[in-house]
């Protein structure tokens, strides 16, 4: 174990600013879909039209804002993206129609994804080398702990139907988050390479891009459409399955932090589209209560090793110059996954349902294990290379 600190100021307001964040979007998975449904009265398109909008604009904003993190800096990152999601929060508490939803999360996706570029990026740019994966996982932590407790928040606030509140709470939770970093000193490291003129995702990022679209398809999916689906099941209180989900992430998390150095990262990988294709699968068939219980504990157990595995796959082939553009282009991969999961499962779920659509993206994941098998030998981890 390392003596190298890695608990310093800098880092404790950076993994805050973390948690505050992935509050929001917690809150907004559980409060957007339902708002479309109850509050506008649209079935389960346009809940995946106003859910997966923010995607379109967050997987173009993660590649160009790691560009500009890169060049400029973090900060203005963290600032820019900070304020830009207050405002679309604060839109939304005016309660807009459809056309409305979609406009304003078309901008907030390009926040968001500013906003994590700069805060996942500046985290690893204070952190020693040697503890630079514990380091991700510490604050990858603070982002599964937002997601987890912000569907419950959002349902506490929601009652019966106070989206205008909800809406007001993230908005002071973002408005907190951004407060906490806004006095962050530049992180952007010296280096003697020069960043890179290109607006494209590093080379590097684009295997284990595509591994994140394919996993993760079925992870838009839920987003979107658990809140309901559990309601449809019998389950009175959908915000416990994003809290079961969350909280099997954050142990998955937390207790495994450091198996992509013990089993390497293609490993990893296999284990989770196995993982994320049995749970989806239990989910989509097995129709109850019980089975939605099992097969989300199952799918998050997936969804919890896939963007850390994914990831390391990326920076091992990246140099420090880089940095910021390899983080945006693997998290530009997840937008890609949402937004493409909640479009597509949505058009099935209105033919087939929501249990078809889930045993869809089950099968999407399961052939994630023939995209992975090339790498299988192309791809080796370099000895002391740290787990993400």
């Amino acid at each position: 174990m390392s003596d190298v600190r890695l608990v310093t100021p800098a880092f404790v307001r950076l993994w805050l600013a973390t948690l505050g964040a992935f509050a929001t979007f917690g809150m907004l998975v559980l409060a957007l879909p339902l708002y479309v449904k109850d509050e506008l009265d649209y079935g389960s398109v346009g809940v995946g039209v106003a859910v997966g909008a923010a995607s379109a604009t967050s997987v173009i904003f993660s590649v160009v804002s790691g560009r500009l993190g890169d060049r400029h800096g973090r900060r203005p990152l963290l600032v820019a993206g900070g304020l830009v999601m207050l405002a679309c929060y604060l839109a939304l508490a005016l309660l807009p129609g459809l056309a409305g939803v979609v406009g304003i999360r078309l901008v907030a996706g390009a926040a968001e994804a500013t906003f994590v570029v700069g805060v996942y990026t500046a985290t690893m740019d204070v952190t020693p080398d040697e503890r630079r994966g514990e380091a991700v996982s510490l604050v990858t932590l603070a982002s599964y702990l937002g997601l987890t407790f912000g569907p419950v928040l959002a349902d506490i606030v929601r009652g019966s139907g106070r989206y205008t509140l909800v809406w007001l709470v993230t908005a002071g939770l973002v408005l907190g988050a951004t407060a906490v970093v806004a006095t962050l000193r530049e992180t952007r490291p010296a280096t003697r390479d020069a960043p890179s003129g290109s607006w494209l995702p590093p080379r590097g990022a684009l295997r284990p891009g595509l591994l994140v679209v394919l996993g993760l398809l079925g992870f838009g999916g839920f987003v979107a459409f658990a809140a309901i689906y559990a309601r449809d099941v019998g389950i009175e209180r959908p915000g416990l399955i994003f809290a079961l989900f969350g909280g099997v992430i954050c142990l998955v998390r937390f207790f495994g932090r450091r198996l992509p150095d013990a089993l390497g990262a293609t490993r990893m990988l296999e284990l989770s589209f196995i993982c994320l294709a049995t749970g989806l699968a239990l989910i989509g068939s097995w129709q109850t209560e019980t089975g939605l219980i099992v097969g989300t504990v199952i799918f998050a157990v997936g969804q919890a090793m896939t963007y850390p595995s994914a990831v390391l796959l990326a920076v091992q082939s990246t140099s420090a110059a880089e940095r910021s553009a390899v983080v945006g282009s693997v998290g530009a991969a997840v937008d890609v996954a949402l937004g493409v999961g909640a479009l597509t499962l949505g058009g099935v779920a209105k033919f087939w349902g929501y249990g078809g659509a889930f045993l869809v993206a089950s099968a999407v994941a399961l052939s994630g294990l023939a995209a992975l098998w090339p790498m299988r030998t192309a791809v080796r981890r370099p000895s002391g290379e740290p787990s993400i």
